[in-house]
This record gives structure tokens, C-alpha cells and sequence, in this order.
């Protein structure tokens, strides 16, 4: 088996479980839209529930929508992560690892619109009063996975084997010429 699946296999459970585990404390823990200090006007956990999509988009969407909506757009997410890791070369890791934790963040967030009917998002990061929209786990593996992707794209791409080659090939020696012979000499 190629190096490549070994992302598949050990990442992405890990960081699918380390989502699902850090929401569960959450849920568990905190009162809904109650807010934790960690670093004062920097960083807070508070429990939010985000129906919608990526910085509350389509959080109006009538619910009977939402979820056909959200498990279609997972499972073309799917689709897509699947063959462009097929696409991907055997020893290759930053595109491996990319797409593992686009993947296991995507999962993280289906998980819970099946099990709550929304996400639970809890980190929130913020500059005095400039404040980022709150995140989770899977939302930040899905965001250093895109970060890898573009890297990976725009800088790591192997050379096409016509690049790879030397600009010019040595010349082959010429063949030795055959010293003349005068022709009524006798031979």
C-alpha cells in the first residue's frame, strides 16, 4: 500500500474523533451561548449552534432544506476528494495529507447535522472588538487543508518529464572518414 492512504487511515479518524470529542465536551459542558475566557481579548470557547454553512451562510435556508442541501454538498465534497487523491501520486504527501484533513473536517461537520441538526462551533478568536466568526475542529482541518491544497498546487507540482530533461543532449562524435585512396592505385 502506498504511503499515501496511511493519511486515510490514521488522520483522518483521528481529527474526525478529536471533533467529535471537543463538541461533545461542549455540549456537555457549556450553557448554550455561554462564553469561557482562555486568553482575555484574544481567544474564548463559546457554545454556538450554526444550522448554516461556513460563517452562518444560508442560515435562513428553511430546515427541510438544510440537510438534502448539506449532505449533497458532502457528498460531491466526497467525490472530489476521492479522485483527486486517486490523482495523486504514490509517494506524495502534502496532497495526501491536504485531503485528508479537508475530508475528516467535512465528515466532522456532517456528523453533526445528523446528530444535533446543526454544527457546534465553540473557538472563538478575536482583536479587542474585531471578532473572527466562531469555529471548530473540523472547520480548522478543513482550512489548513485548503491551505496545503493551494501550497501544494502553486509550489510543489512535480516537473513534466520534458522540463526534467537537460536543455541539450552532447552531440555524437561524427563517424571516423575513411582515408582517401587514390583510385589507380592498385589495391
Amino acid at each position: 500500500m502506498s504511503r499515501k492512504y496511511w493519511f486515510l487511515i490514521l488522520l483522518t479518524p483521528f481529527l474526525v474523533a478529536a471533533d467529535q470529542g471537543s463538541k461533545t465536551v461542549v455540549e456537555n459542558s457549556l450553557f448554550y451561548a455561554s462564553r469561557v475566557d482562555v486568553i482575555p481579548g484574544i481567544l474564548n470557547l463559546v457554545y454556538v449552534r450554526n444550522p448554516g454553512m461556513a460563517f452562518g451562510m444560508l442560515n435562513d435556508l428553511p430546515e427541510v432544506w438544510r440537510l438534502p442541501l448539506f449532505l449533497v454538498i458532502s457528498v460531491l465534497a466526497v467525490i472530489i476528494i476521492g479522485h483527486l487523491f486517486r490523482q495523486t501520486a504514490a509517494r506524495a504527501m502534502l496532497m495526501p495529507a491536504a485531503l485528508a484533513l479537508i475530508l475528516s473536517g467535512a465528515i466532522g461537520n456532517l456528523i453533526d447535522r445528523f446528530r444535533w441538526g446543526y454544527v457546534v462551533d465553540f473557538v472563538q478568536m478575536h482583536w479587542r472588538q474585531h471578532y473572527w466568526p466562531t469555529f471548530n475542529v473540523a472547520d480548522s482541518a478543513i482550512t489548513v487543508g485548503i491551505a496545503l491544497l493551494i501550497f501544494d498546487t502553486l509550489f510543489t507540482r512535480e516537473k513534466p518529464a520534458a522540463a526534467a530533461a537537460p536543455a541539450e543532449t552532447p552531440a555524437e562524435p561524427l563517424p571516423k572518414a575513411k582515408p582517401e585512396t587514390d583510385a589507380s592505385a592498385p589495391q
